[in-house]
Formats: structure tokens, C-alpha cells, sequence
């Protein structure tokens, strides 16, 4: 679980820092736009290998109308019990139909959104270059809760 957190946090980490854009149009998101709603985290896809590790209750990530995404990271305390041991706090729009930006902090970082199963399956995806050069696409994907 130790691993997951690390690998989500400097994933995160690498989309913050290496996609920073700026875009002064105001929120495009509406009531109807599917992305808004509760997700759990399934699972992870490094370059289409999964890497899922998740050994606790799974990650979820809140869209609310007012443009707000919450992030709640999962893992094991010491007597191996599941608690929330990170929460990240982000806002959203969308900027095109399947391209929503994300700002945390300052930083705006872009991601492909993907809904299939009748929008009852989120993907977000990203990429970045790894210390080699090498293009890496990251991508996550999430189940509705509500």
C-alpha cells in the first residue's frame, strides 16, 4: 500500500509540475456533465500495463457542481486497519468535450477524461516523459458510487 501512495503521489506530483498551463475562460461545467458524482479507484494502467496495488479500501475522487474535486487516498495504519491518509483537494473544469482541467495549489494540469458504461466508468489520462526521454501515459480508472 506504501508503494501505491508513493506511486500515486509522485504521479500526481509529475502532472502537476510538468503540465502547468493557464486558461482564464470561466467553468464550462454543467448539470448535466457527467464527471460530476462520487468514483471509486479501480484501477491503474502504466503505458496499458496495469499496476494496480491496493491492498485497502479503495481511493475516491468527489466532482461537485461547483467545480471542487476532493481526492481521498486509502492505506493501512499500523494494526492494518483502513484509513484515509491523504486528502487532496482540487478544482475542475472542462475545457472541450473529453479534456477537463485540473488546478491544484496553482498549478493546472489537463487530462483526457473517458466515460464508458453508460458514465458509470471514468478514465483519466495523462502523460509524461520519464528521466529518459520516453513518452509514459498514465491512466486511471474509477467506478461511480453515487
Amino acid at each position: 500500500m506504501k508503494n501505491l501512495l508513493t506511486n500515486l503521489t509522485l504521479i500526481l506530483s509529475l502532472i502537476v509540475f510538468t503540465s502547468c498551463g493557464s486558461d482564464d475562460d470561466g467553468n464550462t461545467e454543467n448539470q448535466t456533465d457527467p464527471l460530476i458524482g462520487n468514483w471509486e479507484y479501480s484501477t491503474q494502467f502504466e503505458n496499458d500495463t496495469q499496476t494496480t496495488v491496493n491492498d485497502c479500501s479503495p481511493s475516491t475522487i468527489e466532482f461537485t457542481q461547483a467545480g471542487n474535486r476532493t481526492d481521498l487516498y486509502y492505506g493501512t495504519d499500523n494494526s492494518r486497519n483502513c484509513i484515509v491518509v491523504d486528502t487532496v483537494n482540487i478544482t475542475w473544469k472542462r475545457l472541450t468535450d473529453g479534456t477537463y482541467q485540473f488546478t491544484q495549489n496553482g498549478f493546472s494540469f489537463s487530462d483526457v477524461v473517458t466515460f464508458e458504461n453508460d458514465n458509470n466508468t471514468l478514465t483519466l489520462e495523462d502523460s509524461d516523459t520519464d528521466g529518459n526521454g520516453n513518452v509514459v501515459v498514465y491512466r486511471f480508472v474509477y467506478t461511480r458510487i453515487n
